[in-house]
């Protein structure tokens, strides 16, 4: 049995579902997961390098998150790859369909709806959303997930529409009523699992120069720097008519599965 090691500057909480969705993938390997940070985000730099030399020498492969510490990997002749973020593309995918159940909350909901997808927290751009939706009243941006910073900038907008946390089997009936999905992550170190997520969609988007991962589907995604190309991007993306771009969208989220980023490790394990 080959054995990986997961490394990541994260507590297990945040990093679970991007861990669980390997292991659930690759069954045959045995899959470690390490943090210097506690649950409490604390870090324990004495816990881990003991942590660290029990498990690296045994491991095959190591994954990393971005933020993890390079200088903890360089002492040690092991292959080391990104942990890649993922989407499952089965479940998003199913936004495309037009039979999906009508979401009782979004009745009442004029289009075009500019919607926005997972938390709104301190990385969100709260600005862009002001500007545009003070801008253009007759379009509405709804917002499904849980809000974790202080969004009363919004309030005196009745056009911004904040749905709460769904049951994540429910996503794709609320992406199927976009007519536009959004990013306005303000952080380069954002996770690009809800772009992913919107491409398996096929949705036009509007996303953010961040995180960089973004940066590589511009002939398919909006890229919009400030407030201002912003509301030029959404108005290109309602007006959208090009099935290509559609398409290519969908190629590019079965790209992102995790059933791709499991292919593409195990070939790196068949290599080594």
């Amino acid at each position: 049995m080959k054995h990986i090691v997961i490394v990541s500057s994260e507590p297990w909480e945040a990093e679970r579902e991007r861990v669980e969705n390997l292991a659930s993938r690759m069954s045959q390997y045995d899959i470690q997961f390490i943090s210097p940070a506690d649950k409490r985000g604390l870090f324990r730099e004495m816990r881990f390098k003991k942590q660290w030399k029990k498990t690296v020498s045994r491991a095959d492969l190591i994954l990393v998150s971005p933020a993890a510490r390079a200088e903890l990997l360089q002492a040690f002749e092991k292959p080391v790859r990104p942990l890649p973020d993922g989407v499952d593309f089965a479940l998003f995918n199913e936004a495309s369909e037009r039979n999906l159940p009508f979401p009782d909350d979004l009745f009442t909901v004029k289009n075009p709806i500019i919607g926005h997808m997972g938390p709104v927290d301190a990385d969100a751009n709260l600005q862009t959303i002001e500007t545009a939706a003070a801008a253009h009243p007759e379009w509405a941006f709804v917002f499904v997930g849980p809000v974790r910073t202080d969004v009363s900038a919004w309030e005196p907008f009745p056009n911004v529409h904040l749905l709460g946390e769904k049951p994540r089997k429910h996503l794709p009936a609320y992406i199927s009523r976009f007519d536009v999905c959004i990013n306005i992550a303000k952080n380069e170190g954002a996770s690009p699992q809800k772009l992913y997520e919107y491409l398996a969609t096929g949705k036009p988007i509007v996303s953010a120069p961040h995180p960089a991962q973004a940066l590589d589907y511009t002939e398919a995604v909006y890229l919009a720097g400030t407030p201002e190309e912003f509301i030029l991007c959404c108005k290109k993306a309602i007006g959208e008519r090009d099935a290509w771009k559609v398409r290519k969208r969908v190629e590019y989220g079965r790209a992102a599965s995790w059933d791709a980023r499991v292919a593409e490790l195990e070939r790196v394990l068949k290599e080594l």
